[in-house]
């Protein structure tokens, strides 16, 4: 019973005195109170995990301090002590929600301590299954969060794959990545054909200027070390500093919103050969692996339908696609 607090209340100091000192000897941290209005204060500003009551209190009785504390703390279980074992006051003891009722005296505590530990062992239970029981919601929430992403994805493959040009194909992949994971700003880039820098091809939620600027190559920084890398990145929150630091300030100011990041390579026949970026959640949930793994896969499949149409030849020669801002797309 160590780390258990128990709020004893009863008017008379011996027996309040003598309860303590049984329950300190088992290492149970006490409060104590001597009516029912002291109790309850106690009981709105400090953690207890069970009352300890005698029902003849002063004004009001120890059993309408029970109907209080199942009226405000429902999950607080009492323990109810007394000289008078009547049917009566044992009926209404159990009607208003005791866990047990213990007729003094109370000498080595023996039936205290026997009753004491069916007691904590029914809230430790009770607690175990909240916990189990808040899990398993967590975990169905999760799988009713993947079950969606999965069927958007599906959706958004068939558009991305059924994009009759390239300018249509990429449109479509940035298009349905934002729209599904909601978030504010995004863009993708491809190297040219010497690999050695990136350009933006399409874009939405940036200004067209800077779209149109960067097409033939972005300055070096944060995205192209994570194109170079190769590896997907979901972040919630700010950047970390370290990643902040190799941003370059066009970066920071006009191509990556925040909160949040995602990212993914593009590849061809394994072979990076550019990125998505996404930027700036806008539905207050944070990046995780269920969004970035959707990412990944819509990313995958439209370099499958790149690699089918024969034209990635035609982006490393400098062709350049219009921005979504452009078009009208732009937020």
């Amino acid at each position: 019973m160590d780390g258990k607090r128990i709020l004893v209340v009863d008017n008379e100091p011996p027996r309040r005195e003598h309860l303590m000192r049984l329950l300190r000897e088992r290492l149970i941290d006490v409060l104590e109170a001597t009516t029912c209005e002291e109790a309850l204060q106690l009981l709105a500003r400090e953690r207890v995990d069970l009352v300890l009551t005698e029902t003849e209190l002063p004004a009001k009785s120890g059993l309408y301090l029970l109907k209080q504390v199942k009226e405000l703390l429902p999950d607080l279980e009492v323990i109810l002590t007394t000289h008078n074992a009547s049917s009566y006051n044992l009926l209404q003891a159990l009607r208003l929600g005791a866990y047990d009722f213990i007729v003094r005296p109370i000498d080595t505590g023996e039936i205290l301590f026997s009753a004491l530990e069916r007691a904590f062992s029914h809230i430790d239970l009770r607690r175990q299954n909240a916990a189990l029981l808040q899990e398993l919601a967590s975990n169905n929430r999760a799988l009713e969060r993947s079950l969606a992403m999965l069927q958007a994805l599906n959706l958004s493959i068939e558009r991305v794959t059924a994009a009759p040009d390239i300018e249509e194909l990429f449109m479509e992949l940035l298009s349905s990545a934002m729209r599904e994971l909601q978030v504010e700003r995004g863009f993708i880039a491809l190297f040219d054909r010497n690999m050695s820098r990136l350009g933006i091809k399409v874009s939405e939620g940036i200004p067209t200027e800077i779209s149109r600027l960067h097409t033939r190559g972005l300055p070096p920084g944060l995205t192209t070390t994570l194109a170079r890398r190769g590896k997907p990145l979901a972040l919630s929150g700010e950047l970390p500093p370290k990643l902040k630091q190799l941003a370059d300030p066009v970066e920071t100011e006009n191509l990556i919103g925040s909160p949040g990041l995602l990212a993914a390579p593009l590849r061809l026949r394994e072979r990076v050969v550019g990125i998505i970026v996404l930027s700036g959640q806008q539905n207050g949930s944070p990046f995780g692996e269920h969004e970035l793994g959707f990412l990944i896969q819509l990313s995958h499949h439209a370099a499958i339908a790149l690699e089918k149409a024969g034209i990635i030849h035609q982006l490393r020669r400098g062709k350049t696609l219009p921005s979504l801002a452009g078009s009208g797309a732009n937020g």
